[in-house]
């Protein structure tokens, strides 16, 4: 996808135009599942790396209400599935479909994204990590973020040798948080990403506790969601890693294990599951093959697009689209729902699914 400067651009002319309109009809597909993160009115502050995770909850609404004029169905995963799968002859000429999804089981999900969905009416999935419950799994990416704003330098040992890490200024922060995210999730083990960033926060001072606001949920808050008839609990691994990086074993129980626990502690067994980050180089075709082989109904990813009924062999390489913290205007969800920017994601293509 374009910089996040040129997606504004390319989206403001295809709404603006009519084009996203006018081509929605041919390129939406049977419909889209959104993908959420944090939802919570608080602001973020000048240096904010994972503003792209948060949104409002005036933004969710303003979202709901425009997918509604816009002649969307609202529908849990299960429905999606179905109508994915679906091969009546009105196919792809149907209302299309909107499926909210959550990932992490943020608190703030609870407590302000659920009352939404309940007032509309809105069916919901939340894809829980059962490390991130129990507290064995961290929020590294928030903690990398407070680390980064803490500080003026930090150093770090690599294999090379010692590496100072400069941070004194707006633009050395973030130069530097992309610098150590990228030396993380492509220079270090996945099972090492936690505990460095927690013995380096430990290093400096810096508090990891996170305040209410930014925990998720406990067990009991997930047990009670699993009996709402609008949400659906799915699965997002143990301890959210990228499952591309790991063993085949090793990512195998990780995906089945956080089933069998999600199981134990809501009494339902997990349909449907969520690739953590998502991206190709965290979760691919071996992925993809495994979360079919365990059952799964569908497995989501964050790769853009709408969905087609071509998905309908594809179910567990299902695509996205994020509800964005840095796109929070009603015209870029309706132009990203029209399927305009799927076709500019692939190049052309409905489907991206190696």
């Amino acid at each position: 996808m374009p910089s996040d400067k040129s997606l504004k651009l390319i989206m403001n002319l295809l709404h603006h135009s009519g084009a996203a309109r006018m081509a929605s009809r041919w390129l939406r597909g049977r419909g889209a599942i959104f993908m959420l993160h944090r939802v919570t009115p608080l602001a973020p502050g000048s240096f904010a790396p994972n503003s792209h995770l948060t949104v409002t909850p005036e933004f969710l609404e303003r979202s709901i209400a425009r997918l509604k004029a816009r002649g969307f169905e609202f529908v849990s995963m299960d429905e999606a599935a179905r109508r994915i799968s679906a091969r009546e002859s009105k196919g792809e000429n149907s209302a299309p479909f909107a499926a909210f999804t959550l990932d992490d089981g943020y608190q703030d999900n609870h407590d302000y994204a659920v009352p939404l969905f309940r007032r509309f009416n809105v069916p919901f999935t939340i894809y829980v990590a059962p490390g991130l419950v129990d507290g064995s799994a961290t929020l590294w990416w928030e903690d990398l973020e407070k680390l980064v704003a803490a500080r003026d330098n930090i150093f770090i040992d690599l294999p090379s040798g010692r590496m100072e890490v400069d941070l004194r200024d707006l633009k050395q922060k973030e130069q530097g948080h992309a610098d150590l995210l990228r030396y993380l999730t492509t220079g270090m083990d996945e099972r090492r990403i936690q505990p460095f960033v927690r013995e380096l926060c430990w290093m400096y001072g810096v508090d990891t506790t996170l305040p209410p606001e930014r925990q998720v949920m406990d067990w009991q808050a997930i047990a009670r969601l699993a009996a709402d008839p609008l949400c659906t609990i799915g699965a997002h691994t143990i301890n959210h890693y990228a499952l591309a990086r790991l063993p085949v074993d090793l990512a195998l129980e990780e995906m089945s294990e956080s089933a069998r626990l999600i199981e134990l502690e809501t009494g339902v067994w997990p349909q449907h599951f969520a690739y953590p980050y998502g991206y190709p180089a965290a979760a691919g075709r071996r992925e993809f093959t495994m979360a079919r082989q365990l059952g799964f109904k569908t497995a989501v990813t964050t790769r853009h697009g709408v969905c087609y009924h071509e998905h309908a062999d594809q179910l567990t390489a299902l695509p996205r689209i994020s509800l964005n913290g840095r796109f929070q205007k009603t015209k870029y969800v309706a132009t990203m729902a029209s399927g305009a920017t799927t076709r500019l994601a692939n190049k052309g293509g409905k489907l991206n699914v190696n």
